[in-house]
Order: structure tokens, then C-alpha cells, then sequence
């Protein structure tokens, strides 16, 4: 009386006919056989359907995205040999120092002071343990600039509003 928990039963001889516990090997759903009464089970088998079924659907997404993935960029991840996308994690450093440089500052500075060190993390200059300890130090940095930071919670709406309106208006001309 559980969910998805079957009894799964043995035929020494191979006289009863019995599916097996997959119909084909691409099943997804557990094959269900006529048992004699009485016969004793052999033991339970619990089948995590949902389980399954999401670890299936991510193996497909995975080959999917194998398919589809810039090999150019997946060669550059393997040339470096650290095991981790080197673009990805530089522009994550790219926008953890820009939040740090919002909170200090109030204001957004494109251009970047450090771009010698977020292209030798794009080049796999550093090990990944590495990496994430600065990640983590920054996020934390961050936090704290914030929590003293001038800026308020939530944006003006009203503010925001009337600059998108001013603008549209300088763009397009007051048509």
C-alpha cells in the first residue's frame, strides 16, 4: 500500500510467462505481470518514478545542450584544464564588483579596473576552490556595504517612471 513499491516475483523455470521488471530498455514504467495465487514474493522493489523520471529529463537536457553548446568555448574550458567555464566566471567576478562598486559609490563604473585579473580568470589562471573563496568574500563584502549603504531598500517607481517617460519623449521626438 505504498506508492510506486512493487513485489517482484521469480520464475526458476521460465514456465510462467513473466515480463521482467522492464518491458524495453527505454521504459519508463515498471512491467506488470499476472502472478499465481499464493506464490511468495522474492522481494520489494521500489521504483522513485518521479525520481526517474526528472534524472531522464535532465540526461536529455545535458545531450541537448552537448549538441547546441559554442565548442569554441567548451574547447577554451578544456584547454585550461581547471573543469569550470572560465567566461562565465569572469563576468561573475565582473558583477560581483560592480554590486560592491554600487553599494560604495552609488553609481555604475562600466569601466573595469581590475580587467588584468578577469582575463586571467578567463584564461584559467586560477583554480576553482580559489575562485569560489573570492566569490564568497565578495558576496560577503557586499552584504556589508549594503547594509550601511545610503541607498534605499526598493527603487522610486515614480522617479523611474518619469525618467523612462522623458526620455521616450527625447528619443522619439514628443511624436
Amino acid at each position: 500500500h505504498f506508492r510506486e513499491v512493487y513485489a517482484i516475483f521469480y520464475d526458476a523455470a521460465g514456465e510462467l510467462g513473466f515480463k521482467g521488471i522492464l518491458a524495453k530498455p527505454e521504459a519508463n514504467e515498471v512491467a506488470l505481470s499476472s502472478i499465481p495465487k499464493g506464490m511468495a514474493p522474492a522481494g520489494i522493489l521500489s521504483f522513485n518514478k518521479d525520481g526517474y523520471q526528472t534524472y531522464c529529463k535532465d540526461y536529455r537536457q545535458y545531450w541537448e545542450w552537448v549538441e547546441q553548446r559554442n565548442e569554441a568555448r567548451y574547447a577554451g574550458t578544456l584547454a585550461h584544464g581547471k573543469g569550470y567555464d572560465a567566461k562565465n566566471l569572469m563576468h561573475t567576478f565582473r558583477l560581483l564588483d560592480m554590486a560592491e562598486e554600487i553599494a560604495r559609490y552609488q553609481d555604475i563604473r562600466v569601466r573595469r579596473p581590475n580587467a588584468d585579473f578577469l582575463l586571467d580568470i578567463r584564461r584559467g589562471a586560477f583554480e576553482y576552490e580559489y575562485l569560489l573563496e573570492q566569490a564568497e568574500q565578495r558576496l560577503q563584502r557586499s552584504a556589508a556595504l549594503y547594509a550601511a549603504s545610503p541607498l534605499p531598500e526598493r527603487p522610486d517607481e515614480g522617479k523611474i517612471s518619469q525618467l523612462l517617460g522623458e526620455l521616450r519623449e527625447e528619443w522619439y521626438g514628443g511624436a
